[in-house]
């Protein structure tokens, strides 16, 4: 499909109050997504948004401004998640308003720490090494906002672990994650 194909496509879904977060979350993709809540909020026609999230995660500084756009939005943001929703991917989703935040049966869960590195002088890495605590400490937040954990070791022997931790829909549910796995209708 044509990158103007999709855009049109992103554009009417836009119309009825529906993003798509699809793939990494980078710079663009979030600047997409910022502008859709924000344009969706300017217009005031719609009662809620509904963000359909399949992403292996990405970039934390631009998951964070999807998540700070979306905490901003006088529209309630609805989630669902399809097919993966991980790393960054995982913190967006969970973002969505309490209650609504929606998984397929088949949707792959990920946490994990994020992993950076840093190259410089001696001054640049330990300036770097200041941004990675703070970040930590904002995802340790978020986490323990949007879930049912609300204590840092406990949230660091589940969610945060040393290895990547994938869960079952099931699980996520259990953790506060998610709100609800959707029962999907087989058409024979």
């Amino acid at each position: 499909m044509a990158k103007e194909e999709i855009k049109r496509n992103e554009k009417a879904l836009a119309e009825y109050g529906i993003i798509y977060l699809a793939g990494d979350i980078d710079d663009k993709r979030a600047e997409t997504v910022c502008k859709e809540i924000i344009e969706l909020n300017i217009k005031g026609n719609i009662n809620q948004i509904q963000m359909v999230i399949n992403s292996p995660g990405g970039t934390c500084s631009d998951g964070f401004s999807i998540i700070d756009i979306m905490e901003w939005s006088n529209i309630p943001i609805y989630t669902t998640g399809v097919g993966i929703i991980a790393s960054m991917g995982l913190l967006v989703f969970m973002t969505g308003e309490k209650g609504h935040r929606v998984v397929t049966p088949r949707t792959s869960i990920l946490s994990h720490r994020f992993w950076a590195g840093h190259f410089g002088n001696h001054s640049q890495l330990i300036a770097g090494r200041r941004e990675e605590d703070l970040l930590h400490e904002r995802i340790l937040n978020h986490y323990m906002t949007y879930s049912n954990i609300k204590d840092r070791s406990e949230l660091e022997k589940y969610l945060l672990r040393d290895v990547d931790t994938w869960l079952s829909t099931e699980e996520a549910v259990q953790l506060g994650i998610v709100d609800v796995v959707e029962t999907l209708k087989k058409r024979i």
